[in-house]
């Protein structure tokens, strides 16, 4: 993908013509996404602005015959999210303004995609009812449509801004995404905001359910990135990471998440990498 990148940074004509294109294919919304996000963090908003208003095009009218937002959405968070990062160079502050991005979402998912979460509503009670399963009342199961929906747009816009950040280190700055990520930490305010969050929403449930869910992936990634620099520290390399996530997914399986936003926490108040020497250190020592 580092041709495509290269290609979009020759003139705004290239990125206009690249972010309506994926705009236009099918479940390629993210790539357009993140062909807006390196404009705005290679050249500014005043740059990304005529190529987001070009992207906007298909995805609107996906909206108008299809009545899914998501790619409308995505573009949107994208569009702000990588003007925040430009501005504060900070992964913490886009994890922190996602959380709050997802749940605004929330407020106007309903209006937005009304018909769409009507229908995946219908889809989930009749698969519930032919397995023999009571389905829970219609309203809570639009709910938590709507936060899952909510939350799906966030992490795609992050996932396509960590593509357009991986893309501007490789043509300007290489292997700098790799050290941004490796010391991705959250502050002790971030933390504390964040957990708050997660701790009305499991407390008072309901529509605060929101705030929790949309808490937790800004809380889970420091945590990986702790575990990345870690590793990365020690030089224990690919081998230690396939471990680390074979661990996670199929033994820990559920309580996975939960050790990461665990790590995440007392990684802010104690900065774990920074009392842990890398192997190089080590080596040296003795």
């Amino acid at each position: 993908m580092s041709g495509l990148a290269k290609w979009v940074m020759k003139k705004r004509l290239n990125a206009v013509i690249g972010v309506m294109a994926f705009g236009l294919i099918p479940m390629m919304f993210w790539l357009a996404a993140a062909i807006l996000g390196l404009v705005v963090l290679r050249k500014g908003v005043k740059e990304g602005i005529p190529v987001f208003a070009w992207g906007c095009l298909p995805a609107l009218v996906l909206w108008q015959f299809q009545g899914d937002a998501t790619a409308l959405m995505v573009l949107i968070d994208v569009m702000l999210l990588s003007y925040l990062l430009r501005s504060t160079t900070s992964w913490s502050w886009v994890l922190l303004a996602g959380s709050f991005l997802a749940v605004i979402n929330t407020l106007i998912q309903p209006l937005l995609m009304a018909d769409v979460l009507e229908m995946a509503v219908t889809l989930v009670q009749k698969v519930m009812t032919t397995e023999g399963v009571e389905a829970p009342a219609r309203e809570l199961i639009f709910s938590q449509a709507v936060i899952a929906v909510s939350i799906f747009q966030v992490v795609i816009a992050v996932i396509s801004l960590f593509l357009a950040r991986k893309w501007q280190a490789g043509l300007y700055n290489p292997g700098g995404l790799r050290t941004e990520f490796h010391q991705l930490r959250l502050p002790i305010v971030f933390s504390l905001v964040l957990g708050g969050m997660v701790l009305i929403g499991e407390s008072l449930g309901g529509a605060f359910l929101a705030l929790s869910q949309a808490a937790i992936p800004a809380l889970v990634l420091p945590g990986l990135a702790l575990v990345h620099g870690v590793l990365a520290k020690k030089k224990i390399g690919v081998v230690g990471l396939i471990a680390f996530y074979l661990v996670g997914f199929f033994i820990l399986n559920v309580y996975f998440a939960n050790i990461l936003v665990a790590l995440c926490v007392v990684d802010s108040f104690v900065d774990i990498r920074s009392r842990i020497q890398d192997k190089s250190s080590n080596s040296h020592d003795s």
